[in-house]
C-alpha cells in the first residue's frame, strides 16, 4: 500500500517538485539536500556514465535504458518504500534514539525487528559494496582518461588514482566533514551541468544521423 501510494505521489508531484526552488523563507533544506543531491549525481555523471558505457558496449539503446534506468529505479522505489516506512510503527523513544546519530539510525531501527542483527550485517555488506563499486568506477574512468582513452589502463594508473581519491576524501572529511563534501560537489557540478546539456544535444544529433531513411 505504501509503495502504491508513494508512486502516485511521486508521479503527481514530479513536475512541481522538479521546479521547486523555495524562493521565500528558509532555504537550508533545499541547499543541504535537494541541491546537494542534484549536484552529487551530476558530479558523478562523467565517471559513472563512462563506466556504464564501457561495460554496456554492444547493447542496444533499449537494453541500456531498461538495464540502467528502469530496473534500478524500480528497485529503488521498492527499497525506499520498505525502509522509508520501517520505523513508522515504532515507539517514539526508539525513533528519538535513532535520530540522535544519523549514521547509526538504520541499525537502531533494524534491531527492533526479528533477525535485526542479521539484516544489519547485510546492510553493512551492501554499504561496503556500494562504496567499493562507486570508487572502482571513478578510479577506472580517471585511469582511462589519463591513458589517452585506453580501455584497459595499467594497474599503476589505477593504484595512483585510488590513492589520490582516498586522500582527497580523507582531507575533505578532516577539514570540513559533510559540509565540505557538499560544497565541493555543488561547485564541481555547475560546469558539468552545462556540459551535460551539450552532450544531450550531441546525442540527439547523432541519433538522427543513424535513424533509418525513408525511401
Amino acid at each position: 500500500m505504501f509503495f502504491t501510494n508513494s508512486i502516485g505521489n511521486y508521479v503527481n508531484d514530479f513536475v512541481k517538485d522538479s521546479f521547486a526552488i523555495n524562493p521565500f523563507g528558509d532555504k537550508s533544506w533545499l541547499g543541504s539536500w535537494t541541491i546537494f543531491y542534484w549536484a552529487w549525481w551530476i558530479a558523478w555523471g562523467p565517471f559513472v556514465g563512462t563506466f556504464i558505457a564501457r561495460i554496456s558496449k554492444g547493447r542496444t539503446i533499449r537494453e541500456f535504458v531498461i538495464g540502467v534506468i528502469l530496473a534500478p529505479s524500480l528497485v529503488s522505489f521498492i527499497w525506499f518504500s520498505v525502509f522509508g516506512s520501517l520505523g513508522l510503527n515504532l515507539d517514539t523513544n526508539i525513533i528519538s534514539k535513532a535520530i540522535e546519530t544519523t549514521e547509526t539510525a538504520l541499525f537502531v531501527v533494524l534491531q527492533q525487528y526479528p533477525l535485526g542483527r542479521f539484516f544489519s550485517i547485510i546492510a553493512i555488506c551492501l554499504l561496503g559494496t556500494f562504496f567499493i563499486t562507486s570508487a572502482n568506477s571513478g578510479i577506472f574512468v580517471l585511469s582511462m582518461f589519463s591513458s589517452d582513452g585506453d580501455m584497459e589502463p595499467a594497474n599503476s594508473k589505477k593504484i595512483f588514482w585510488g590513492v589520490i581519491q582516498a586522500l582527497l576524501a580523507l582531507v575533505l572529511l578532516m577539514t570540513g566533514g559533510l559540509s565540505a563534501l557538499q560544497t565541493c560537489s555543488i561547485v564541481a557540478a555547475f560546469p558539468l551541468a552545462i556540459i551535460m546539456l551539450l552532450c544531450c544535444i550531441c546525442l540527439i544529433k547523432e541519433l538522427r544521423k543513424e535513424a533509418p531513411k525513408k525511401e
